[in-house]
């Protein structure tokens, strides 16, 4: 199993990446999440890995930390949740937001990200909801801490946080910025409306 590559990365879009590891460049399918955090081009990247095995297909995933992989191997516990699914999960949150969400079984919020539909955020929150909890504990979460303040970054507000890293702004600048547009014009306000906001406060 590939748990780790460290390379160079000579290749990035929002989902995919390719790192150059001694010559072999190997092809890392990644959420929003870790494109956010990736270094430029021709800079070297290390990424925690998840090799999923299929009868006709070996498909890399890469994480920004090992909070995400381990929130992606978990979502994969879910029965209907496969990996493109999970990717997808992991792109509309933080993997913190992510267990504070399943560990506080707020379906309502878990139902905003993009491609969860009320059965999936249902069964997510049986399966999970003590493993998710678990992982908070251990990673030192303040309870409730999931859906308000800083890195509640799901939808239009993960979009705009993305928009701004494109522009090269870094976090926490971004996440602080985006989060006070979003205090300012509601959490009904869409990605264009936030970014334009929120480079008021940089």
């Amino acid at each position: 199993m590939i748990e780790r590559i460290r390379g160079i990365l000579i290749e990035k879009s929002p989902t995919f990446v390719v790192v150059d590891v001694n010559g072999v460049g190997y092809g890392v399918n990644i959420s929003a999440y870790t494109a956010g955090k990736l270094p430029e081009v021709e800079s070297e990247v290390t990424l925690y890995t998840n090799l999923v095995v299929r009868e006709d297909s070996m498909t890399l995933f890469g994480f920004a930390d090992k909070t995400e992989k381990d929130s992606f191997i978990m979502l994969l516990e879910v029965n209907g949740v496969g990996p493109k699914l999970a990717q997808r999960i992991l792109s509309g949150s933080s993997p913190a937001d992510l267990l504070n969400m399943i560990a506080s079984d707020n379906k309502s919020a878990l139902g905003k990200i993009k491609g969860l539909g009320k059965k999936t955020c249902e069964q997510m929150v049986l399966s999970l909801k003590d493993k998710a909890g678990a992982m908070l504990q251990a990673l030192g979460d303040v309870e409730g801490s999931g859906i308000t303040g800083m890195g509640a970054l799901t939808g239009p507000k993960m979009e705009a946080v993305l928009a701004l890293h494109t522009l090269g702004v870094k976090d926490p600048a971004a996440e602080k910025a985006v989060m006070k547009a979003a205090e300012i014009l509601g959490d009904s306000a869409d990605a264009a409306t936030l970014i334009p906001e929120a480079l008021k406060y940089l």
